[in-house]
């Protein structure tokens, strides 16, 4: 809604693409709910193909937003290798119907390297008086911090699932306290962006 609300008539293309993304974020949560819930099915393959493409929706946009040109080219050299691990590990490593760990934690890892660079790009380049008013910020805080908790959740889950521990309960419980702190900071992120852009002209004359 506050995609919508705002970036309707919004040109800049990275942020723009925020609509769509989140849009089928909702579908894709409804349809695995659906899944699970009403078809009493696995969901794991599901986000085994969803998840790596939202890792790679949010690298772009921290690609695409970042000044700095080596930053860029490190970004985006490693999601194209990202996006050729996901195929392998689906198909010769863990599979469709496991849920894809080794491929979460490889993401994780990415996006929280990659909020550090977005971050040092703004240290270096941002001409605001406040970081808080450049959307960047507040992507890379709320990636960051997600992905940290998201990590954490991984990395246990492999080793509850080897000594036959329930880890679901655990695993929901950071989920869906970390994704507050996701889309709070992505909303604000798009509230902001209109300043952001006006700023971003101004320094670009």
């Amino acid at each position: 809604m506050v995609s919508v609300v705002v970036l309707y008539k919004f040109n800049n293309k990275p942020l723009h693409w925020f609509m769509p993304f989140l849009f089928a974020i909702i579908c894709i949560e409804f349809t695995g709910r659906y899944i699970r819930k009403v078809l009493h099915e696995p969901n794991a393959w599901l986000y085994n193909l969803t998840i790596p493409l939202e890792y790679l929706f949010y690298g772009l946009i921290i690609g695409s937003l970042c000044l700095t040109a080596s930053y860029k080219k490190i970004i985006f050299y490693s999601m194209a290798l990202f996006a050729v691990w996901v195929p392998v590990n689906i198909l010769f490593i863990q599979g469709f119907a496991f849920p894809n760990t080794h491929t979460y934690k490889i993401g994780c890892s990415l996006m929280i390297f990659f909020c550090f660079l977005g971050l040092l790009d703004l240290l270096k380049n941002d001409a605001h008086t406040t970081l808080l008013k450049n959307p960047l910020f507040w992507i890379c805080t709320g990636v960051l911090f997600f992905n940290a908790g998201e990590f954490t959740s991984f990395f246990l889950f492999d080793r509850f699932l080897k000594n036959g521990w329930e880890i679901a309960k655990v695993f929901a419980l950071v989920n869906n306290n970390m994704i507050y702190v996701l889309y709070t900071c992505i909303s604000i992120a798009i509230l902001c962006s209109n300043k952001w852009k006006k700023n971003l002209r101004e320094t670009s004359v």
